[in-house]
């Protein structure tokens, strides 16, 4: 009777066959994954230069002061419940702004409950804004999705201030855009100021809020054509006081006083458009 011997020599050149094809399948899909993120990325850099955001989104100031070791404080925010105050355009538009820089906040610190609440009332002020691109028509599903994944949730909400940005500007609607913007900046430099008030070590953010002198001249100069709308004009007015404190403030310096006035106006301000 014949007995069937191993084929050693077979076996191993079938086993090497079979490395060598997950191999190649494992590389192709590599290359695939990174021709896609590459692509994804070239996508986001040309979509931000199209849409020329002109001052740093409340994302950026956000991502400051995570890096800068702030935590979460919700009592800071504009609460939810203002959401049905707000009726005039102009009061809409602005507090958009402020609950986007919000819901800013919230995502960046993986805050879930905080970030639903604040993407349920960014989501009505866009409905009553009326802005229906097509960005905007899924933004709630996207948030919703990625509630769980900080990465993409942090890349969707950001894409949205362009997105509503590029929407307005494109509609004809920039003074609209110019309030939106406002908003948020505002919001972004009063959440700053309230965490530097409670940090041990406030030094990180005291430059923070220094560095708002060029985004601040920045917005104040974008309202300048602007000046015989009554909503921007009052805006511009609200903020000169600010620009006036910060002409004296120094490249990543600012001196206790000048934080103070800073802290004291900006509050103010921040108050008028959210009460």
């Amino acid at each position: 009777m014949k007995t069937n011997k191993f084929d050693f020599a077979k076996f191993s050149f079938l086993l090497i066959a079979i490395l060598a094809v997950m191999f190649v399948v494992s590389c192709v899909s590599k290359q695939a994954k990174q021709a896609e993120d590459s692509s994804m990325t070239k996508k986001e850099e040309a979509f931000k230069s199209v849409t020329k955001y002109p001052i740093p989104t409340a994302f950026e100031v956000i991502k400051l002061l995570n890096k800068a070791g702030a935590t979460y404080i919700l009592s800071i925010n504009n609460p939810v419940e203002n959401v049905d105050k707000y009726i005039a355009t102009k009061s809409k538009a602005l507090n958009l702004g402020v609950y986007g820089a919000d819901l800013s906040y919230a995502s960046t610190y993986q805050m879930k409950q905080e970030t639903m609440n604040y993407l349920k009332v960014s989501k009505k002020m866009i409905d009553d804004l009326q802005i229906t691109s097509a960005f905007n028509i899924e933004f709630a599903q996207r948030v919703e999705k990625n509630i769980d994944n900080k990465d993409s949730l942090i890349q969707i909400i950001s894409n949205s201030f362009y997105d509503t940005y590029e929407f307005l500007v494109n509609n004809g609607k920039d003074n609209t855009s110019l309030l939106v913007m406002t908003g948020s900046w505002i919001e972004g430099l009063y959440l700053t100021t309230q965490i530097a008030i409670v940090s041990k070590n406030s030094e990180d953010f005291l430059k923070i809020v220094a560095n708002q002198k060029e985004p601040l001249n920045k917005l104040v100069e974008l309202m300048k054509p602007y000046e015989s709308d009554k909503d921007i004009a009052e805006m511009a007015q609200e903020l000169k006081p600010l620009v006036d404190i910060y002409a004296t403030v120094g490249a990543d310096q600012i001196t206790k006083e000048q934080f103070e006035q800073i802290m004291k106006l900006i509050t103010d301000v921040r108050t008028k458009i959210t009460q």
